[in-house]
């Protein structure tokens, strides 16, 4: 889209918008300036499935606020991943994202939890997200809490490297209407509409949404190598949300969510030859909804009951189509006992049954499924003095593949200083099979045989066992959270991280004898092993009122066995880079920058989709609030064209210059942001 085109496409769809009536409300959102000693004091449910303090938490977390998703001008969850320290989070093509925490980041990343409100959203297909289905809008978000390392001892098996936790403003939070309306030369146009109200009593608050969002392909400039990505998308979404409120403390909610999206891509087999590249569709539908009661207890105990039900299709053509259903309901208990200890408990059942309908790349050996998982959790909090906190906690998760896992932790914290936090965990977390771990089969590359000399055609097949182990993880970690000034604060985290068990090609080969066609079987088993030793800082100094600094930086070092063969989605860049300036030079203008540096992510030949060069990014966000219910923001992304070299040169573009993708070109993106 050419710059005029841009222009004239937003001011036409302002005036559109305009046109609306805009009745300011006096229950318009307002987003509180806090001070560091009043970010300190936020209270996380996260790390422990109940309230604490964030000085006083001993795990590394960050909390990304409200306030820093509207500066950031960030337009998708996955880009604003990208201001907590430790996270490795990369746009593939215009709308796909790879996102982790210290380490294993590639498309489809297995080892990272993910919940929205409590409900684990995690797709047991394989056994993590894809960040394009996640597409209610940014404004309803209140926060987002991010834990990098081990959680599974709290929410179960697959918290391996960590826990994203998005939590949603309650619909009495959101009172009255908002329209947000943008285009940009990368995403083109998008629109989100949101309305709020309540009964008459005010026990019962309502919001629904709506949200659309196109893009057509774009293409890299010649002189960063090119390439078309093929990656026109479209995304539609709705929404509900409901807040009731009972006698004696008691509350319930429920959310209702729909998404339809489709992505461009490319399919790299579907003909005898192996190498035919062909133009691609991705479409996925789901419907998501969720409840939960909550209610409080004599001695400030809490007593939760949650469930949830999800269906979704997601269709690959040449690949497969999964056809979902997932139902998980959640119980947790939370009580005092004595004066120095409080205990949560909880159980957590989940029934996921699929079918699964092959393609000509890849088949199940059992094409339906249903999946039975069951969690069991007990976490004991235990004031040792009026400075020192011990958690002891024990997950056992059963899952049908694997069986039984055991995960254990141990966090203790000392407030040496009312403004200093020191704290180490010692835990022990497991990554369980996913349903197409176990009896898949895909297809490598095919190898023409001669029929003169009778040699038939060959058939690589890699295959998933049955007999899989989960893959094991023991982490250490020590932090330091300090708050040196009114207007400075730091959290420091070091740790190591060992796995085992890790999934890796077994090197075995079993032919099945044919002609014309031989399949030789590749077999996938446990074996690999891994350490990351690392360190995390984060730093936010207030300067002035006007002026504001953030920093977020991870340094990461990679140790692999030589025994085995090295495990290429444990690579990881060996630092990331996260610095954020805002300025606000009057009281309805701020201007924000942000500057980021990953480095290089080697890879291995055999998937070439986790090379990526080092790389900078550089935002820029202009915004304007000419009254209390209207906004603007003009945001300039990647102009220095910096992630343009992350994937120029890698094997998979070399090889297919004009089809794949070497980066996303810089763009610029208006928005209009209005409360009525």
């Amino acid at each position: 889209m050419k710059f005029t085109a841009f222009i004239h496409g937003f001011s036409a769809s302002a005036l559109t918008l305009l046109a609306v009536p805009a009745l300011a409300v006096d229950g318009t959102e307002k987003v509180a300036q806090l001070s560091l000693e009043d970010l300190m004091k936020i209270e996380v449910t996260s790390v422990s499935k109940k309230p604490q303090r964030l000085a006083h938490v001993a795990a590394a977390v960050h909390v990304i606020s409200a306030e820093d998703i509207r500066l950031s001008g960030a337009n998708s969850i996955a880009e604003v991943l990208r201001l907590a320290p430790g996270m490795d989070a990369t746009r593939f093509s215009a709308n796909r994202w790879s996102a982790s925490a210290r380490g294993f980041a590639e498309l489809l990343a297995d080892k990272l939890l993910v919940l929205v409100d409590g409900r684990n959203a995690f797709n047991p297909a394989f056994s993590g997200v894809m960040w394009q289905d996640f597409q209610f809008p940014l404004e309803d978000i209140e926060r987002i809490e991010v834990i990098r390392g081990p959680a599974a001892a709290i929410w179960g098996s697959n918290g391996m490297n960590g826990v994203i936790n998005i939590i949603t403003r309650s619909a009495a939070s959101t009172p009255g209407g908002l329209a947000v309306l943008g285009t940009s030369t990368l995403d083109e146009s998008y629109g989100r509409v949101r309305w709020g109200g309540q009964n008459a009593d005010g026990s019962l608050f309502y919001r629904v949404y709506g949200s659309t969002q196109h893009a057509s392909a774009q293409r890299a400039p010649a002189s960063l190598g090119g390439g078309s990505g093929q990656d026109a998308y479209g995304t539609e979404s709705a929404g509900l949300r409901l807040d009731g409120y009972l006698a004696a403390g008691a509350r319930w909610d429920m959310s209702a969510d729909f998404f339809s999206n489709h992505s461009d891509g490319l399919a790299l087999m579907h003909q005898a030859s192996g190498t035919t590249i062909d133009q691609q569709t991705e479409r996925h539908r789901g419907t998501t909804l969720r409840a939960r009661y909550e209610k409080g207890m004599d001695g400030g105990g809490n007593l939760q009951f949650q469930g949830a039900y999800a269906q979704t299709t997601l269709r690959i053509p040449y690949v497969m189509t999964d056809e979902r259903n997932t139902v998980d309901l959640d119980m947790q208990h939370r009580f005092q006992m004595g004066k120095q200890q409080e205990l949560v408990w909880g159980i957590n059942y989940r029934l996921s049954s699929d079918t699964i309908t092959p393609g000509l790349v890849m088949h199940m050996d059992t094409p339906s499924r249903r999946m039975n998982y069951l969690g069991l959790f007990a976490q004991d909090e235990i004031n040792l003095a009026d400075t020192w906190r011990l958690t002891l906690g024990l997950r056992m998760d059963r899952n049908p593949i694997s069986g039984w896992d055991a995960q254990p932790t141990a966090r203790l914290s000392w407030n040496l200083q009312p403004n200093q936090t020191i704290w180490g965990a010692l835990s022990k977390a497991a990554r369980a099979p996913s349903r197409a771990d176990a009896g898949f089969n895909r297809n490598l590359a095919y190898i023409p045989g001669t029929l003169a000399s009778y040699v038939p055609n060959t058939l690589l097949v890699l295959h998933g066992a049955e007999d899989l182990r989960s893959e094991q993880l023991k982490a250490a970690e020590l932090g330091l959270r300090s708050q040196w000034a009114s207007a400075l604060s730091t959290d420091l985290v070091l740790f190591t991280h060992r796995y085992d068990q890790l999934l890796r090609t077994a090197g075995q080969m079993t032919p099945v004898p044919g002609f014309p066609l031989t399949v030789v079987n590749i077999d996938i088993g446990n074996g690999g092993a891994m350490t990351v030793n690392g360190a995390e800082l984060a730093a936010d100094w207030r300067i002035n009122p006007a002026w504001r600094l953030q920093l977020a930086q991870t340094w990461n070092s990679v140790t692999q066995d030589s025994t085995v063969t090295p495990d290429p989605t444990g690579t990881l860049p060996k630092s990331i880079t996260s610095l954020r300036l805002s300025w606000t030079p009057a009281s309805r203008i701020n201007i924000d920058a942000w500057l980021r540096h990953t480095g290089a992510r080697p890879g291995v030949p055999s998937h070439t989709q986790l090379q990526r060069n080092a790389f900078s990014g550089f935002d820029l966000r202009l915004g304007w609030t000419p009254r209390k219910n209207m906004a603007w923001s003009l945001v300039g992304q990647n102009l220095n064209q910096g992630s343009c070299d992350a994937l120029s040169g890698s094997a998979l573009v070399a090889s297919n210059t004009g089809a794949i993708p070497s980066c996303q070109p810089r763009s610029l993106l208006a928005q209009l942001r209005l409360e009525f």
